[in-house]
């Protein structure tokens, strides 16, 4: 709801429902948290490697070890990590970064080309 205004934003809360998202559009970034109701964030961020390899992914969590989270960054599953609590303000800063990197890396894909 608060970045509705300025980006696309999609959600959802059942795992079969993101899975037919992502598999109609692939999105640019994709946010998830750790703890989810079917599947934890980052078996859900592995699946969707495959699904949307050029996507940016955040990690968003309340409580996780630093070194659950560290294999995940390494393997590129995790682009960028926010802890919970974040307030409106952190988040656009890392939505900002984010569309950033993307797009740098758009260009660099393009570039290839």
């Amino acid at each position: 709801m608060m970045f509705g205004d300025e980006y696309e934003v999609r959600t959802t809360t059942k795992l079969a429902e993101a899975r037919r998202m992502l598999a109609e559009c692939a999105a640019d970034i994709i946010i998830s948290n750790q703890s989810m109701p079917e599947i934890s964030g980052s078996a859900f961020l592995h699946e969707v490697v495959k699904t949307c390899p050029r996507s940016l992914r955040i990690m968003s969590t309340g409580y996780v070890g630093a070194g659950d989270m560290f294999t995940d960054v390494v393997a590129g599953l995790i682009d960028i990590f926010i802890p919970k609590p974040w307030d409106e303000k952190q988040m656009r800063q890392v939505l900002e970064r984010a569309s950033t990197v993307f797009e740098s890396r758009r260009d660099a894909s393009s570039d290839n080309f």
